[in-house]
């Protein structure tokens, strides 16, 4: 602490109109929603000991809903409102300490609760030139809250000494962030380690006390709420260790590829135990003693954070594993923001919370959504190429391969059939031809789900028909005969359907009938007769509505 500091006579808080020169610290609290966690962080500030420094109490708010810049105001902080269509914490805090006059600025988070003795400590210890920040412990005020708290809490626990970052709680010197223009407003979360990277580019070092800095009120109660959380977390590590990439800077280089590789294997490792079960039992027991080994091995390594509290350990391992999922989700929702260079939203996990727990259903969605994406993208692609080889080998033929066959396609009699191209084959479609009979698809044809077409002498659709589900098209019909109308035979005609056709859903098309160029044939309609082009035709019998 410098002598001017030394020599204050006046304590308290500074008001707006007080001189530059008589401000030693700017605390800027940023919150969104807070609420009474906002009047108990605010609460501790001016309780404090403050000594012989002087301090104003600064608050930014991010668009909250609730009476929080009102509660401010009250409690005697010079509240801000972040007017912007995109708020997060990184723009808050830029409005906060470009508006503060002291030589230090004391940053805040709302859910917070200051320890009274952690500016003194701080100031004296920021007396080493090369420093620009020092922060302290964090820890949950409430771990016993929830079990997703209480492993959280160990979260906050940092060795001491010089470190890469610091986080949302510290005491930095203004010059250090005119230096380097504050932090990054693009960042919807892992702002901090950001802009360590850049201090630390500038020769700056940051020093992590042990000392109690802040009481936290993470209020996180729901599986919802723990889940977005992590998710936030896997979109600052990319984005943030993509930006050090591109420095050169070391910070989040080995975490993001490793949560991303853990999180990928967290993801199968489920398919792969039922796989193993399946065709190696004796796999599938190595690999559970092998995972079982593994949490052990990670409940051992983080045994420091909790010295002799084994059943929290083991907790905080499975935590420490659990997350690498959401944190997936996370990882893969910036790259793909990224590659349609589009900005990610606030992710807000404490709202989220508020409008519901977390259920089974929800996060079972979440999980399986991989799991159908390669079933739509590499299944589906698979299995329309082996319907299509089925449809060829079914009737002797090559079928050129710009056809699309969604489904398997049931072959019926002499399978005399012949495809145009780029036709389109939903599932269900049922194809019969009987003696010399035979059915033509020009191109472009598309023959919905649940088509029948029965040929003995000929049936022809013409290109760019289009027939809806569950339509049938029969060239014959049986003769009337004693004393089994089975045994009786058929009589035939053929079927004609014109180019740029649309049959609609559940037409039948009979024998003789023929459709022109051009005409639609309505739902459920009994085509009987031969209808030039240009029809627009419905009903039993189908007739002419009107021209097209």
């Amino acid at each position: 602490m410098n002598q001017r500091q030394h020599n204050r006579t006046t304590l308290g808080v500074a008001t707006m109109n007080t001189p530059l020169s008589l401000i030693d610290v700017s605390v800027v609290v940023i919150g969104r929603n807070e609420g009474q966690r906002l009047a108990q962080c605010l609460a501790s500030v001016t309780q404090a000991v403050w000594g012989n420094t002087h301090y104003e109490l600064i608050y930014v708010d991010s668009k909250s809903t609730d009476s929080s810049v009102a509660l401010a105001q009250s409690l005697g902080a010079t509240s801000l409102v972040l007017d912007d269509a995109s708020p997060c914490a990184a723009k808050a805090r830029n409005l906060g300490w470009q508006a503060a006059k002291g030589e230090f600025v004391l940053f805040l988070d709302g859910d917070t609760q200051l320890h009274p003795d952690f500016v003194r400590q701080a100031l004296a210890t920021l007396q080493d030139a090369k420093l620009c920040a020092v922060w302290g412990h964090r820890r949950e005020s409430r771990p016993e809250q929830s079990i997703y708290t209480k492993v959280l809490d160990l979260d906050w626990i940092y060795p001491t000494g010089r470190t890469l970052y610091f986080g949302g709680d510290v005491l930095v010197r203004r010059s250090a962030l005119a230096q380097v223009n504050g932090f990054d407003g693009a960042l919807k979360a892992g702002e901090e380690p950001e802009l360590c990277a850049r201090l630390r580019a500038c020769g700056w070092e940051i020093e992590h006390l042990d000392a109690p800095m802040t009481q936290h009120d993470l209020a996180v109660t729901s599986l919802r709420a723990y889940w977005l959380r992590a998710y936030r977390s896997g979109i600052a590590y990319a984005e943030v260790a993509q930006r050090m990439r591109v420095q050169g800077d070391v910070l989040w280089q080995h975490e993001s590829q490793r949560d991303f590789r853990h999180g990928l294997l967290f993801m199968a490792a489920p398919f792969l135990l039922l796989a193993s079960a399946w065709l190696a039992p004796v796999l599938a027991v190595a690999l559970v003693t092998f995972a079982v080994l593994f949490w052990l091995r990670t409940a051992y390594r983080c045994a420091w954070k909790a010295p002799g509290q084994w059943l929290l350990c083991a907790q905080y391992a499975v935590h420490a594993h659990f997350q690498k999922i959401p944190a997936l989700f996370g990882q893969l929702k910036w790259r793909k923001a990224a590659r349609q260079q589009s900005e990610i939203g606030l992710v807000d996990y404490k709202e989220e919370s508020a409008q519901g727990r977390f259920s089974v259903k929800a996060l079972a969605a979440r999980l399986l959504a991989p799991v159908a994406w390669c079933q739509r993208v590499l299944v589906t692609r698979v299995m329309r190429i082996w319907h299509l080889a089925q449809l060829q080998e079914g009737i002797g033929r090559r079928v050129d391969a710009s056809n699309v066959v969604m489904g398997h396609v049931e072959l019926h009699g002499t399978r005399n059939i012949q495809f145009g191209r780029n036709a389109l084959i939903y599932p269900g479609v049922y194809l019969e031809t009987q003696g010399a009979g035979s059915i033509t698809l020009g191109d472009g044809v598309v023959l919905s789900r649940g088509v029948h077409i029965v040929a003995f002498e000929r049936v022809t659709l013409g290109q760019g028909c289009m027939v809806g589900e569950y339509t049938s098209l029969r060239d014959a019909n049986h003769t009337l005969g004693t004393p089994s109308i089975r045994e009786a035979g058929h009589t035939s005609s053929p079927v004609d359907i014109g180019k740029n056709t649309w049959l609609g859903r559940g037409t039948a098309v009979l024998q003789g009938a023929s459709v022109g160029a051009n005409s639609v044939v309505g739902a459920n309609a009994v085509l009987t007769k031969a209808l030039g082009p240009h029809q627009i035709v419905g009903g039993i019998p189908a007739r002419p509505l009107h021209k097209s």
